[in-house]
């Protein structure tokens, strides 16, 4: 190629460069413009980034708050439907039920009950004593009821009925009406009337007998007033009413009293006393909606105060003036440094564990750890027991109620894995951990509050049935009773 054509080609491509340089640069410029604005779409987007890692993180928070509230919720639902349908009789291979009998086999298949190991006597009735006897029948026999042939080799077999009085002439027996005749005269020198008797103000009054009768109905046999009334006029033909019900009940409450304040000196003088509570409803005229209870450690005496709060005023009235005895009673706050010996209840955080263990609703992590705490406190329990019955050596008890003291410590430790519900029984078991052995610095000081519980039984029960009192002068009648 000559120079001439080089030079030629030169101009050609510097004129081509000449008129491409302005597009150039337009889109140099177009890419500058672009880049500043991703460049502010980038800054943007980092913001919003940390903004949404702050919310992540804040959303993290609320859901494993949410988790807990959810599974506390889980648990209080499946703790009320326990309370209201109480605990499933059927459950998953290898575990028990209520009463601790395996009812199912490790291939799955329900295992059959065992019968009973019983006597044939046990199917029969026991014949009765010759002083209860009431009536004989004679059957005698001497001829052949078909051919009417005479009968040798006689003898006699003896068989008993026991029955009831003809129930259309029951009320004639039950029922006894008096009819009292008393003379009455005036004294002119004592210018009074006299008669033989008291004479009531009224023409016909109730005996001692259906008072004391209705008492026993009442109380022992927890009937309400509906039912007193019922089974009065059914079996005596004896119709009462509410006021004269009541009238009863107070009648006896009075003669009572000089033996509720002899049953108060002999608890009061127990080396330990158990307290609970309970609910009992008054309708009116109530100082609250709550049963109070108060049981020595000795003997079955129980003292109750009906209609109440549920405040610590109460549970002061119950113990009085003595402090030197040994206050038994679950972890409720109203007891809380009222004795200047607390023992608290074994067996409360022990039934708590054993229904968090064999809770559904805890993911099986958690359930492993409150099966391993259950256990653990389950142990413990029972050494507890072993020692409480052995006999009383005050420095190895001493020796062993630190032991058990550490032992319970090292139980309350939390662990990450633990439900929030595990978290705050261990909290309470460590704060407390010597109140729970008490019981080993002195004999006859029992480990749970069982007794107080088994007393409560007799109330619950007549709370089903008359759902409390009226008035809380009835409420007062009946804790007398």
């Amino acid at each position: 190629m000559t120079f001439a054509e080089e030079v030629i080609k030169l101009r050609s491509e510097c004129k081509y460069l000449r008129q491409e340089n302005p597009r150039i640069k337009r889109q140099n410029q177009t890419l500058t413009i672009k880049v500043l604005r991703l460049e502010q779409e980038n800054l943007a987007l980092r913001r919003e980034n940390r903004l949404l890692q702050q919310k992540q993180l804040l959303l993290l928070e609320k859901q494993q708050q949410l988790e807990k509230q959810l599974e506390d919720l889980n648990l209080i639902v499946e703790e009320l439907r326990r309370m209201v349908f109480g605990k499933k009789k059927t459950t998953k291979d290898g575990d028990t039920n209520e009463s601790g009998e395996n009812t199912t086999s490790q291939d799955g298949q329900t295992k059959e009950r065992k019968s009973a190991n019983r006597a044939k006597d046990s199917y029969r009735r026991a014949a009765p004593k010759e002083e209860d006897i009431t009536e004989t029948i004679d059957h005698p026999l001497t001829h052949c009821q078909d051919c009417g042939t005479l009968l040798i080799r006689l003898k006699q077999i003896i068989r008993y009925t026991e029955d009831l009085a003809d129930l259309t002439e029951l009320s004639k027996l039950l029922k006894r009406i008096e009819k009292h005749i008393i003379g009455s005269g005036y004294c002119s020198r004592c210018r009074r009337r006299k008669s033989a008797r008291d004479i009531s103000p009224q023409v016909s009054i109730l005996g001692e007998n259906v008072k004391q009768f209705v008492c026993y109905l009442s109380i022992v046999m927890r009937l309400s007033f509906e039912q007193v009334r019922c089974f009065l006029s059914d079996t005596a033909g004896l119709a009462l009413s509410d006021g004269e019900i009541t009238a009863c009940l107070s009648g006896q409450a009075e003669k009572l009293t000089p033996e509720k304040d002899r049953l108060f000196a002999k608890i009061r003088g127990a080396p330990g006393r158990h307290y609970d509570e309970t609910g009992w409803k008054v309708q009116k005229e109530g100082q609250g909606n709550y049963c109070w209870i108060t049981r020595g450690t000795e003997g079955e005496e129980t003292i109750f105060l009906m209609g109440r709060s549920r405040g610590k005023g109460n549970a002061r009235e119950l113990q009085g003036t003595v402090d030197n005895q040994v206050g038994i009673s679950d972890d409720y706050g109203a007891y809380t440094n009222m004795f200047a010996k607390h023992q608290l209840c074994m067996a409360h955080p022990y039934r708590k564990l054993r229904d968090l263990s064999q809770s559904e609703t805890i993911e099986q992590r958690s359930k492993q750890t409150c099966a391993q705490s259950y256990s653990a406190f389950g142990s413990l329990y029972q050494s507890l027991e072993k020692t409480l019955a052995s006999e009383f050596h005050k420095n190895m008890w001493l020796q062993k109620r630190e032991a058990y003291i550490e032992r319970l410590q090292e139980i309350a430790t939390p662990t990450a894995d633990d439900p929030q519900k595990l978290k705050a029984i261990k909290q309470s078991l460590s704060d407390n951990a010597e109140k729970y052995f008490t019981c080993l610095l002195q004999p006859g000081i029992p480990a749970d509050n069982n007794k107080a519980e088994r007393g409560l039984r007799h109330i619950v029960l007549k709370r089903k049935m008359s759902y409390g009192s009226k008035s809380q002068k009835g409420a007062d009648i009946l804790f007398i009773n």
